[in-house]
């Protein structure tokens, strides 16, 4: 028994027609598909409509109808690049020009107040569990969006300053970070709902829609090395790390200084 029913069509079975698709299922018979949408697929429609971007094979199932966009871009090495460095609270870019951008995220704040209504619903379940489980569904949905909606809003400020100045983008690999942490119960649960490859997938999909190159590097020490003597960092206050040779910076700074060494790009 399948469990979830989806079908893919090929370009040639499909076409638009305003707001709907119409879909090839027989010879000269149809069916038209409803469409609903905001302005960001709108634009990509609109794109494709004046031959900007090509459709792939639509994906429909039994609530959404999934239709990917293509671009060709010329991913050529820029002059300078910029170093992303995700965290809870923020999101952090170095470049090599110098310059420095700090963007203050608002994922924290979600996670956690959805965190404590999710809980307190949980104690409805009990008394009334088909309401507690209502509700269960309702604000996870939300939780979700407003976490995607911010994850959007970051990345399309970090890839608008990354195309203003012409330079590619460098993130860290975090693939299995939430295998290695382990900080307690309560900053585990913090770190797990964490959006940050959510981000970084946003962040390089639009930078290749531009033509900007995005590129990763080892995460190992970008936080605890001095970028030009190599020396070790040691905390110096409130997020800010210090060498022995008299360097002295925010931690987040520093990663991206790291990152931009390791890319070879020049460290401003």
């Amino acid at each position: 028994m399948a469990k979830k029913l989806f079908t893919q069509l090929d370009p040639q079975l499909y076409r638009f027609y305003g707001d709907k698709v119409r879909i090839s299922v027989r010879p000269r018979q149809f069916l038209f598909v409803q469409l609903k949408y905001g302005d960001y697929q709108r634009r990509l429609i609109d794109a494709w409509r004046e031959g900007k971007l090509k459709t792939g094979e639509v994906t429909i199932n039994e609530t959404e109808i999934i239709v990917p966009f293509k671009k060709e871009v010329d991913l050529s090495n820029p002059g300078d690049w910029i170093a992303i460095d995700i965290n809870e609270s923020n999101v952090t870019a170095v470049s090599s020009n110098p310059h420095i951008l700090r963007i203050e995220s608002k994922l924290r704040t979600i996670h956690t107040t959805y965190f404590n209504i999710v809980r307190r619903i949980q104690r409805l379940r009990k008394l009334k569990p088909k309401a507690a489980e209502r509700l269960l569904r309702k604000y996870s949905g939300r939780r979700r969006r407003k976490a995607m909606d911010e994850c959007h809003k970051i990345a399309r400020m970090v890839v608008d300053f990354a195309k203003k100045h012409k330079m590619g983008i460098i993130m860290e690999v975090l693939r299995g970070i939430r295998r290695r942490i382990n900080y307690g119960r309560r900053l585990n649960r913090r770190l797990h709902s964490w959006n940050f490859r959510r981000l970084q997938f946003y962040i390089e999909y639009k930078a290749k829609l531009e033509g900007l190159p995005v590129v990763y590097v080892s995460p190992k020490r970008t936080s605890s090395l001095y970028p030009i003597c190599g020396g070790r960092l040691a905390p110096n206050g409130c997020r800010r790390l210090k060498c022995g040779c008299g360097y002295e910076n925010d931690r987040e700074v520093t990663a991206c200084l790291n990152m931009l060494r390791m890319r070879g790009a020049r460290c401003p």
